[in-house]
């Protein structure tokens, strides 16, 4: 697990600058400020099942999640192509059991999944909208969002746990419960 994710973080920082992925071009602060609360987030995965990463741009949070829960079949929609086309390379570098979608979420048919993960895409509003029509029955959706913002109501979703991660300072995580 730790080999894999070493290796991730020394992709993203291969690309980094052809596909403007990150500024960060230290493995330390790529792996504090990236992968481990991409990692502490596993505390409110399920252990199998499929996770869908709305915008995942360089991965995250999904791929390192996935790393963590090889159990977990990722689902990464990223609607930038070559962005897409990294995730997939990714996915065969680090063997990792993961669809790629370069499209907009919003146009997809449901994906039958049963988490949902996103990081810094849009609001948290906005999130469960787009997680809605994408999850099974029982689905969880786990967002890291600024400790300020408050929680909010969408049809079909109620807030199920506000957490705190030692590797998220600045955040919190908001656990959403799809209740259809």
């Amino acid at each position: 697990m730790k080999e894999k994710l070493e290796i991730y973080t020394k992709e993203v920082l291969r690309f980094r600058k052809a596909l403007n992925l990150t500024s960060i071009s230290d493995a330390h602060v790529f792996d504090r400020r990236f992968v481990q609360p991409s990692v502490a987030l596993k505390n409110w995965m399920p252990e199998q099942g499929r996770l869908l990463d709305i915008g995942s741009g360089m991965g995250v949070p999904g791929i390192p999640l996935l790393i963590v829960q090889p159990q977990l079949q990722g689902v990464l929609v990223e609607r930038r192509k070559k962005r897409a086309e990294f995730l997939r390379h990714l996915g065969r570098v680090l063997e990792l059991n993961i669809e790629v979608y370069d499209a907009d979420i919003n146009d997809l048919e449901s994906l039958s999944v049963d988490v949902c993960v996103a990081r810094a895409v849009t609001n948290v509003k906005g999130l469960l909208d787009m997680c809605s029509r994408h999850v099974n029955s029982n689905a969880v959706a786990v967002f890291p969002v600024p400790r300020e913002q408050g929680s909010v109501n969408v049809d079909g979703w109620s807030l199920n746990e506000l957490g705190d991660v030692d590797a998220i300072e600045e955040q919190q995580v908001q656990c959403y419960s799809w209740l259809r």
